[in-house]
């Protein structure tokens, strides 16, 4: 560190032009000393600008500032003694013995500025290395991912193949089975071949969750998609949500479709679907309510466990599967009797309204 060509530096200035600037301070310096101190005897002002010399001694070369400062107190004590000689220049003693203080100061100030500088740099560069193996592991991940996704792609398109196949026999084999216990059989069969092809569509929409970043939907603007659903079943789809956005994983759409399906499917007089929104501190509640039977107390959490339910009791499920992606949260609290009364938990952050206007859709 006190070496001029290894020198401890803080700014970035080139080492020539650093040697330059400060051997022309060192020369006024050593000037104003034989000028002003020796030749008209003044002994105050002029001093300050060896500070200056210090500083800027200090900041690019560390502790070759100490060599400086000796240096010009102990010209300023000499030449003292000179203009008076026999006594002790106490004053330019105090004030080299000052200077010197001041010069190991701004070396320690400055070699813990360079240590912090260079543990920076050295964290800065572990950092890049890890980000380096984070994003070489994440282009590994998504080949991976894309090499599977292929594969059970087409593993899924041959199983539909053949389960095609298979439901076209088992209908073949209802016009021509005259047998009844026989025809019993044969309409289990086809039961089981088609929850056999839902779960195999369950696999492809589960693949895809978290495989495309989140991002903000416009939530009337989704159920506004579902409206071609609910309109033939003669049930009113009155949204209330105007700009509302939520930050979440592509397939929320799916979510307010299995919503809708579990309102077709299980509400049994369903005539009215309403999705509004209540901000609670920290976050906002988006609440989805029919008026349908609604869910009893005992069935309010087994609804989200895989495989309850009367179908593939897969869709609520899946559906909290997805809102978890970006921290969401879904419960059942409605009143049995009542209709359902989902509530979608939207933490702060993950929501916002964008101004843009959206009309109702009923």
């Amino acid at each position: 560190m006190n070496d001029f060509n290894s020198p401890d530096t803080v700014y970035d200035v080139p080492d020539r032009l650093k040697f330059l600037v400060l051997v022309l301070l060192v020369l006024i310096g050593v000037f104003l000393e034989c000028i002003v101190h020796y030749t008209y005897h003044i002994t105050v002002v002029y001093t300050q600008f060896y500070y200056l010399i210090v500083v800027v001694a200090g900041l690019w070369y560390g502790r070759t500032v100490i060599a400086i400062a000796l240096f010009f107190g102990g010209l300023q004590v000499a030449i003292s003694w000179l203009l008076e000689p026999g006594t002790i220049p106490y004053d330019a003693i105090l004030r080299a013995l000052m200077l010197v203080i001041v010069a190991v100061v701004i070396w320690k100030i400055v070699e813990k500025m360079t240590s912090y500088q260079d543990r920076v740099l050295v964290q800065n560069r572990e950092l890049k290395d890890v980000n380096l193996q984070l994003d070489t592991s994440r282009k590994a991940f998504i080949t991976a991912n894309k090499k599977l996704n292929l594969l059970s792609g087409i593993t899924r398109h041959d199983i539909r193949n053949q389960l095609t196949a298979l439901l076209a026999y088992i209908e073949l084999s209802k016009v021509s089975v005259e047998n009844p216990e026989l025809k019993i059989t044969v309409d289990k069969e086809e039961i089981v071949a088609n929850n056999i092809l839902r779960q195999i569509e369950f696999t492809r929409t589960y693949e895809d969750i978290g495989v495309k970043a989140p991002q903000w939907q416009n939530v009337a603007q989704l159920m506004a998609l579902i409206s071609p659903v609910t309109g033939p079943a003669g049930i009113d789809l009155v949204i209330s949500t105007g700009d509302l956005e939520i930050y979440a994983d592509p397939l929320l759409e799916k979510v307010f479709e299995n919503l809708v399906d579990n309102s077709l499917r299980h509400g049994e007089h369903v005539r009215q679907i309403t999705v509004t929104h209540e901000e609670h501190s920290p976050g906002l509640v988006l609440i989805y309510h029919d008026d349908g039977v609604g869910v009893t107390d005992a069935e309010k959490e087994k609804i989200f466990e895989k495989g309850f339910g009367k179908n593939t009791g897969l869709g609520l499920f899946i559906s909290r599967e997805i809102l978890s992606i970006t921290a969401l949260s879904i419960r059942e609290c409605g009143t049995y009797g009542n209709g359902v009364r989902f509530e979608i938990g939207v933490p702060e952050g993950c929501y916002r309204f964008s101004g843009k206007s959206v009309f109702p859709v009923n």
